[in-house]
């Protein structure tokens, strides 16, 4: 299973660690503020507890399980182009399943 974490944070140092913790558990960026890696929901319980810790009010964070069935059909769309996940590789999220 993927797991896709989304956040809306307004501080730069906030925003800085929680990409640390995201990287640190082995997520990788899809865009500027979403990261998605192959871990179990435990492990995404986890790291949500440890975000929860640094984050300011009015900040927000999202994480949501994706199967591996359907984020292989993911796309990323670029000025004129619509790439399928096979096309491109920073679409693609490494990992493994645990």
């Amino acid at each position: 299973m993927y797991v896709v974490i989304a956040y809306d944070i307004r501080r730069d140092d906030v925003r800085e660690k929680v990409r640390r913790i995201l990287q640190r558990y082995g997520l990788c960026p899809i865009s500027k503020s979403v990261y998605a890696g192959r871990i179990s929901w435990s492990k995404a319980l986890i790291i949500c507890d440890q975000l929860s810790k640094v984050v300011c009010e009015g900040d927000s964070i999202v994480a949501l399980p994706v199967q591996s069935s359907d984020f292989s059909k993911a796309v990323a769309v670029t000025r004129g182009r619509v790439w399928l996940r096979s096309d491109r590789a920073d679409v693609v999220v490494t990992g493994t399943d645990p």
